[in-house]
């Protein structure tokens, strides 16, 4: 009885090997998987902050531009004012009328591109607001004056608030903590 146990461990211990080798590289083969699925979710998540860094940094600079055409529409606008006694009696010069609207288009463009539901929102009230006053054609001038207040009011907590967005994906991002670090 014990040589016909001896003459079965070789064998089994043959299949148990087996077995042993099977099962550690399943075990390998899904350890690998894993990983392949989580550095492609860390690819996709790093494009995406790179997008949505380059986006906002895009739109910050086009809300700045259409602040700058806005407020000298604005200034003309009051210029005219003295003249006329009504708020936007001329029309714009050709070459401001083009600055206001290349502006407009500029940041229009970028608003869609906006991933935050909540910022995007933000973003495009302070755009409309800050053409309030452009078609407010021979109004009243503090009224044109209250309305452009509030778009430069406006326009300043959006900006503020994609500074914020900004910050927040670069301490966020494990890229970005390992640059601040190094």
């Amino acid at each position: 009885m014990d040589s016909g146990w001896m003459a079965v461990w070789p064998v089994a211990a043959f299949f148990l090997g087996g077995l042993a080798t099977q099962l550690t590289g399943w075990l390998n083969h899904r350890r690998q998987r894993a990983e392949k699925t989580e550095d492609t979710a860390a690819a996709f998540r790093q494009r995406r902050e790179e997008f949505e860094l380059d986006h906002l940094q895009r739109l910050n600079e086009a809300l700045q531009v259409l602040g700058r055409a806005v407020g000298k529409a604005h200034h003309t606008d009051l210029i005219t004012s003295r003249q006329t006694g009504h708020y936007a009696g001329t029309q714009l010069s050709p070459e401001d009328s083009d600055a206001l609207g290349a502006a407009n288009r500029d940041v229009h463009m970028l608003l869609g591109l906006v991933l935050d539901d909540s910022l995007r929102e933000e973003v495009r009230n302070a755009h409309r607001l800050l053409n309030v006053p452009s078609g407010m054609h021979r109004s009243d001038v503090d009224q044109a004056e209250g309305a452009f207040a509030r778009g430069v009011l406006a326009l300043d907590a959006v900006q503020g608030r994609i500074a914020e967005r900004v910050r927040e994906i670069y301490l966020t991002s494990p890229g970005a903590v390992a640059e601040l670090n190094s």
